[in-house]
């Protein structure tokens, strides 16, 4: 029996050196034989068995033989067992049996994160894993689960498994993040004030990234039973909008009953640094992509240190706080001479994008409509853009006839395409819709005019059809 024993030994110490011999094996291959192998697979199916009725209590033994003597059998026991001490966890009401169940959870990604490479070689793409996103999922569960949080422990877990995955780290995880930086904060603002900044930046960023990405799938529209036409998502779309759109929502409502970002917060935290980094360029627009994320671009620290970093060199984000500088001054042409630089400099498309709604806000603000429409016009793909651009049409509708009314059809119109190119802004599009509605004539007067519903009108920026409410 030793030797059989040593044998078996021998085998899966063997397989699990070498990735490339698990390619293409099944499940024998990888328990070896013997008697180590009839152990394996009994255990093996006497947890599967209570795992699927949910016992887990029960399923633990068995699913302990199998993790220790085969940990290379199946990928599905590492899953199993997340589940498995996840709900054991939440269940048990011992402190005792909750810290037991808990290092057992961590051993699952410890060893999943040992034989990740060996795991991946006979895996389903499905079934694949990276070591970051083994380590956000043992981030999220290190400080979930954990009866007794280690802050320290699972906030730098998180930081090694985002910076690893980027925009592929999951919604959930983002969010957990979140959670736990936003806990670290409150527990010591002075001390992760500029963290805390950060680490909602981050989650955003991402969040913000995907969401983008949903809008390049194509939608469709179609016309509801109130006549209404409502955007339909690809389901590519819809399932990055349902991963992330909450947890961007969540980041936003968390850090913004924080206060941790207010202007004179950051001016505290930003002002004895720039001038320590007035000559480090990259420090420099780091807190120019601060200052201006949280609408502080106002202020004479944000032109300080674009003063700073313009003289070094001209990036983007300097040339923006020139012409925030020169709009404070009330200099419009100077603003939009530094506006067309940053323009020039900038490579970042969704960059650009903000720099366009930036100029055709100014041109809006100083009752310039038809050079704003120029702006709105160059990126006719951005929704927001789309809705300053309906309320500039609305602006020419009146009530001196049912036919005046076309502005605001058209606005709706374009409150509409604002949705299918961009469904991010599909809140603010629809309570825009909701005030021109408010704008048309009823139903009963266009009846007794004679005019229907869909009847062409022209208007000083195109044709549409007749609405009524």
């Amino acid at each position: 029996m030793k030797k059989i024993l040593l044998a078996c030994s021998l085998i899966l110490a063997s397989v699990a050196g070498n990735a490339q011999s698990l390619k293409g094996t099944s499940l024998n291959d990888r328990i070896g034989h013997g008697q180590d192998s009839i152990d394996v697979l009994g255990s093996l199916s006497l947890y599967q068995d209570a795992f699927k009725r949910q016992s887990y209590v029960e399923a633990v033994e068995p699913w302990e033989f199998v993790f220790e003597k085969a940990p290379l059998s199946m990928v599905r026991i590492y899953m199993d067992g997340t589940w498995m001490f996840e709900k054991l966890i939440s269940d048990t009401t011992d402190p005792e049996k909750k810290q037991e169940y808990f290092d057992k959870l961590m051993k699952v990604y410890d060893q999943r994160l040992k034989y990740m490479d060996q795991l991946n070689s006979f895996s389903s793409a499905k079934a694949q894993s990276s070591k970051g996103g083994i380590t956000c999922r043992k981030a999220y569960d290190s400080y979930f689960y954990n009866p007794k949080p280690d802050v320290i422990t699972s906030y730098n877990l998180f930081k090694e498994g985002i910076e690893d995955t980027g925009n592929d780290t999951e919604g959930f995880v983002l969010y957990g993040f979140m959670q736990l930086s936003d806990a670290r904060y409150k527990a010591n603002n002075d001390k992760y004030r500029e963290d805390y900044i950060n680490d909602y930046l981050l989650v955003t960023d991402i969040c913000g990234r995907l969401l983008e990405q949903a809008n390049e799938y194509e939608t469709t529209t179609e016309v509801n039973e109130e006549g209404d036409t409502v955007v339909v998502l690809s389901p590519e779309a819809e399932k990055i909008i349902q991963a992330y759109q909450p947890p961007f929502d969540q980041a936003e409502a968390l850090f913004v009953s924080s206060g941790a970002a207010d202007c004179d917060a950051l001016d505290k935290i930003y002002r004895p640094k720039i001038e320590a980094n007035k000559t480090d360029n990259n420090y420099l627009t780091g807190v120019l992509k601060v200052l201006r994320s949280f609408e502080c671009d106002k202020t004479d620290l944000y032109e300080k240190a674009a003063d700073y970093s313009y003289e070094i060199v001209k990036t983007p984000q300097a040339a923006l706080g020139k012409a925030s500088k020169a709009l404070k001054a009330g200099n419009t042409a100077e603003a939009l001479k530094y506006f067309n630089e940053s323009l020039s400099l900038e490579t970042d498309n969704s960059k650009k994008a903000k720099i366009y709604q930036a100029i055709a806000v100014l041109m809006y603000q100083r009752g310039n409509y038809g050079e704003a429409l120029k702006w709105i016009d160059k990126l006719p793909g951005n929704g927001s853009l789309l809705l300053l651009k309906a309320s500039i049409v609305a602006r020419s509708g009146s009530h001196k006839s049912i036919e005046a009314t076309g502005p605001y059809c058209l606005a709706i119109d374009i409150c509409n395409k604002a949705k299918s190119v961009d469904p991010s802004c599909a809140g603010r599009a629809n309570r825009a819709i909701a005030n021109y509605t408010a704008n048309l004539y009823p139903k009963s007067e266009a009846f007794m005019a004679g005019i229907k519903a869909g009847t062409r009108v022209s208007t000083p920026y195109g044709s549409t059809t007749l609405r009524f409410r």
